[in-house]
């Protein structure tokens, strides 16, 4: 609780005995429940942080009535079959491996589908006026100071040194698309630049929490 930010409010919710200091909100009392499932169980850090006690996270969902209940464990399992890991390997689409944790290998057919959705994302943006751009994928650490990564997200990057400077590979695109709008001198009327760009960010995450696609460093 001392870590918390003084200027927020910080909620206690009481159920019975219990009372717990979450954000909320609870249900008055368990009477509310009528059909309750415990879908799964993991491990996660304290506060996210690696260097911190493991917690167990228990996952489940509860219903007003069994039959919603049952109609959605149903589409759980139809999600199953559709699940992009299985039909990735099934299909020859990508694959991850150990040497390159987080990031994903698309083989020639899965290249082929990336590519349908990299064309289908920058025909909308030029149906919609905007213009494509590149930026790079390293920048000094003073950039990243400004935009507050340093302080709020340094420990989630890639951090190096080089030339005896101190350089991170971007987690966002944001603040170098900030540099290109300060190229030159603009109007004090305002300037909007419809501007877009499709790269890849790169995070630094442990391993627990890496999904292959859904939750990458790359």
């Amino acid at each position: 609780m001392n870590e918390l930010p003084e200027d927020k409010s910080i909620t206690v919710y009481r159920c019975g005995p219990l009372v717990d200091l979450c954000r909320g909100p609870h249900i008055p009392n368990t009477s509310f429940v009528k059909a309750f499932a415990c879908l799964k169980a993991s491990s996660s850090y304290w506060r996210g942080k690696v260097d911190r006690e493991s917690l167990k996270r228990v996952y489940g969902i509860s219903f007003p009535d069994s039959r919603r209940l049952t109609e959605y464990k149903h589409f759980l399992e139809e999600a199953k079959k559709r699940d992009h890991q299985i039909l990735g390997k099934a299909h020859e689409l990508f694959f991850f491996h150990e040497l390159g944790p987080g990031s994903c290998f698309f083989l020639p057919r899965g290249a082929r589908i990336y590519n349908k959705l990299m064309d289908f994302m920058r025909q909308q943006y030029r149906d919609r006026g905007y213009q494509e751009v590149l930026s790079p994928n390293i920048y000094n650490m003073q950039l990243w100071e400004t935009s507050g990564h340093v302080a709020n997200y340094k420990e989630n990057m890639f951090v190096f040194e080089s030339q005896k400077q101190e350089f991170g590979l971007k987690p966002m695109n944001c603040p170098g698309h900030c540099l290109m709008f300060a190229n030159r001198v603009r109007s004090y009327r305002g300037e909007f630049l419809p501007n877009f760009c499709i790269l890849s960010v790169l995070s630094e995450r442990a391993k627990g929490p890496l999904a292959e696609l859904v939750r990458c460093s790359e």
